[in-house]
């Protein structure tokens, strides 16, 4: 119980930094979406609580720009912004924190299951979002784009977000010694008949 607990404020603070990094963004011209730290704390979310508490992190982000808090990029809020060319990068933040959640490794915190984990976060990210990008830009008048025109258009933003993946695999490497003691994957350690202390005492129970 205390252990969901904590993996319950820890998710409430990374929708938060999500938030930030959307707010204070780089703003570019439309359609091109603006320059943000949204995805770094997404991937980063994901590699630090796993699957499930990344969902509940990037849903509960989702959700309160849904109901128009102003926690988009630009200080934008409300469901017009998913409906928007960039609405399927939104939602490309839960599948990024969920696929590097469910790709690396909280056990030992390896540094190159980090890197494929933000990586494979960064391909979930544009399979959700660039189709929705693609058409939304399609369906203007006198317009025609390809499936092609779409990622050159979002080219540069692959390399920077890359680059963030990079970086969050490499802010979990630096934080390892905290993360085994404060978020020990003591539940599969446990399954192999080993004792992983934590941070709540030998008796508490993990939860990815």
């Amino acid at each position: 119980m205390k252990r969901n607990g904590f993996k319950l404020v820890l998710s409430s603070l990374f929708a938060a930094m999500i938030a930030m990094g959307a707010v204070f963004s780089l703003p570019l011209p439309p359609p091109l979406p603006p320059v943000t730290l949204a995805v770094f704390f997404s991937l980063l979310s994901g590699l630090l609580l796993g699957p499930r508490w990344a969902l509940a992190t990037t849903g509960l982000y989702l959700g309160l720009g849904a109901v128009g808090l102003p926690v988009f990029a630009n200080g934008a809020g409300g469901l017009g912004q998913l409906a928007g060319p960039t609405g399927g990068f939104l939602v490309g933040y839960v599948a990024a924190a969920v696929v590097a959640g469910a790709v690396s490794d909280r056990r030992r915190w390896g540094f190159g299951r980090a890197v494929a984990g933000a990586l494979a976060g960064v391909a979930a990210l544009y399979i959700v979002g660039l189709p929705r990008f693609r058409a939304v830009l399609d369906a203007g008048p006198d317009r025609s784009v390809t499936m092609g025109a779409a990622f050159l258009m979002m080219a540069p933003y692959l390399v920077g977000d890359m680059a963030k993946a990079l970086a969050a695999a490499g802010l979990v490497r630096a934080m390892r010694p905290l993360l085994a003691e404060y978020l020990p994957a003591r539940d599969r350690a446990r399954g192999r008949g080993e004792v992983v202390p934590g941070p709540g005492g030998p008796n508490d129970e993990a939860r990815a």
